[in-house]
């Protein structure tokens, strides 16, 4: 089923490709990105920024951490960031439909459910990694300074909710898509 005037006219199509290219680019980018800044700052520094305080007036935490630990704990921080670049893919998807003129296809309308399963799962992944990075990294402390972050903020929560009312939206364009090809065939 072919979309809606306004977004097949040459504004809209411009707009939808541009779109398109920014999700592609963000996808690629933010991943890499993260990566990188995972893989160069030090555990340390994660601790700190975690709300783990050193007990020596140096700054020095009192035990070591293993490369295991610091690798696993890198691909805990990548769960988020990556969830987001599959949403970010999944939307790129629904804008090119768009571009194709096909706003109202069954199609289109998952790869806008996808984006949402993207972004629901990044938002839990954000709230999960905080505490699993603090165990991992704490497992070597002696008694008494293992730590277990827990944060629940603003963005996380409207993540959430953002993710679920484009689901909703998504589910009731996919019953809309449903009811037309019915009525279609009808006739």
């Amino acid at each position: 089923m072919k979309s809606s005037k306004s977004a097949s006219q040459p504004n809209g199509q411009r707009i939808n490709a541009f779109l398109a290219v920014a999700c592609l680019a963000l996808a690629i980018a933010l991943p890499a990105l993260t990566l990188y800044g995972l893989c160069t700052t030090p555990a340390e520094t994660w601790l700190a920024q975690l709300g783990v305080k050193s007990s020596s007036p140096a700054g020095q935490l009192g035990f070591q951490i293993a490369p295991w630990q610091s690798g696993l704990a890198t691909l805990i921080g990548m769960l988020a960031v990556c969830a987001m670049a599959y949403g970010l893919l999944r939307a790129r998807l629904c804008f090119l439909g768009f571009v194709r003129g096909e706003a109202f296809s069954l199609g289109t309308v998952r790869h806008l459910r996808g984006f949402a399963i993207g972004m629901f799962a990044s938002a839990v992944a954000e709230l999960l990694s905080p505490a699993l990075i603090s165990v991992l990294l704490t497992l070597g402390a002696p008694a008494g300074r293992r730590s277990l972050t827990l944060g629940l903020g603003s963005s996380e929560v409207l993540m959430l909710l953002f993710a679920g009312i484009v689901w909703q939206i998504a589910h009731v364009m996919t019953r809309a898509v449903e009811l037309a090809d019915e009525h279609a065939q009808i006739v």
